[in-house]
């Protein structure tokens, strides 16, 4: 269904056969069509947008596709995605990213005069705003985690941009889950929008665990959790004020970790994902806004240090691991009072379990407290004096002609 050239890249990547979600839309969004495209983290979204919109782009209409993702991490790691792509289809493309160099950003807009834009939405509008960026230049506008981006912009910006493109144009919308811009997408637009919902016929393979702990015993538990076989994990905090300040007890342990903060410049950040990519770390420290739809190889493990507030978070944090049908585990941390909230706000979406210790890995299997494993050794004690006797007598009767032994005599007492 692709272009020779995109064929080519997908064969070198091993990703011959198309996702879902992939397959469902590339049509449309060939043709040309806006559309609406929800899928579950992890499978594989961003080609699905990015293929059928780079070959529709012409060589030399400069800014034609636009991409717009809420995080710098999130639109740095979009552009590695389809970067081979877009080489091999004869484009350029160019980061327009807040935490980046403004003036080289600029220079690239006015020397290379990239086709595929990929940006974070203030910097976007600022070079927009400046005349940068042309209206009409615009083919293809792409909303990426489309049910986040309301956060770090308005609404009001985005609704003028999409319903003042041209005729020929369209917008993409895409997301794991419900929002008011996905919603409402033809009344903000003012454009007509296909949808394509892939949610429900796509398997996950990700577990979702809870385990009980207090706040006092946390930081134990949490070094017994990256001793676990295969571990890699995010630890998301649900502000950086609470993540800094665990951070700085947390660094009195042995255990290595590292942190994405909003607070740190893009290339220490950058150096913390690349360290839990490659295993020279296990464990990475994060807030939602810093970890928004990052994609990091072989991530195993996604912790939650306290319940999220909403199911959305829940969701976009448990999308970092199991993807594309890889193993994958939640853990969330809490008390009783937490379990049952916890299950109140996943309510029927999502199959909750406790789950326990067990040497090197986790299990849902409850493990004997100590009077029942003192109950069970008192038992089995018994059950073997019985045995015993049983024993003993029956030996008593065949060997009556034969006289008592001492040892026999020695019981008997």
């Amino acid at each position: 269904m692709y272009q020779e050239e995109t064929k080519q890249v997908l064969i070198k990547q091993h990703k011959e056969k198309p996702t879902l979600i992939q397959k469902e839309t590339y049509d449309a969004i060939r043709n040309g069509a806006s559309l609406v495209g929800l899928a579950k983290t992890g499978t594989g979204k961003t080609l699905a947008y990015a293929l059928p919109s780079l070959e529709r782009a012409q060589k030399g209409n400069a800014n034609s596709v636009v991409i717009i993702a809420p995080t710098t991490e999130l639109a740095v790691q979009i552009r590695h995605a389809i970067n081979p792509f877009v080489h091999a289809l004869g484009l350029k493309g160019a980061s327009l990213v807040g935490a980046g160099n403004r003036k080289r950003q600029e220079d690239n807009l006015k020397k290379k005069h990239p086709e595929v834009i990929v940006a974070t939405p203030g910097r976007f509008f600022d070079f927009f705003s400046s005349g940068r960026i042309k209206l009409g230049q615009i083919k293809t506008l792409i909303i990426d985690e489309a049910d986040d981006i309301l956060e770090f912009t308005k609404l009001e910006l985005l609704s003028s941009l999409g319903q003042n493109l041209g005729p020929d144009s369209q917008v993409l919308l895409f997301g794991a889950t419900d929002s008011e811009i996905t919603r409402d997408a033809e009344e903000i637009f003012n454009r007509h929008f296909l949808l394509v919902d892939v949610r429900n016929e796509q398997k996950s393979t990700t577990k979702h665990y809870f385990l009980q702990v207090d706040n006092q015993h946390k930081i134990e538990f949490l070094q017994r959790m990256t001793k676990l076989d295969q571990f890699k994990g995010i630890l998301f905090f649900d502000s950086n004020k609470t993540m800094m300040r665990f951070a700085g007890i947390f660094g009195h342990t042995k255990t290595r970790f590292e942190l994405l903060s909003n607070e740190f410049g893009k290339q220490k950040r950058e150096q913390a994902l690349q360290d839990l990519a490659t295993g020279k770390t296990k464990l990475l420290l994060a807030t939602d806004l810093a970890a928004r739809g990052l994609d990091i190889p072989d991530l195993t493990y996604v912790i939650n240090y306290e319940i999220p507030s909403e199911t959305n978070t829940y969701l976009h944090r448990a999308g970092r691991t199991g993807r594309m049908n890889a193993e994958g585990y939640v853990v969330t941390l809490g008390d009783d009072h937490d379990f049952r909230d916890l299950k109140k706000l996943l309510a029927d979406q999502i199959k909750l379990e406790r789950v326990y210790f067990a040497g090197y890995h986790l299990t849902t299997t409850k493990p004997k407290d100590k009077k029942q494993k003192d109950e069970e050794k008192e038992k089995a004690a018994n059950a073997n004096k019985v045995v015993k006797n049983k024993k003993k007598k029956g030996k008593k009767k065949r060997n009556k002609n034969k006289g008592y032994h001492p040892h026999y005599l020695k019981v008997n007492k």
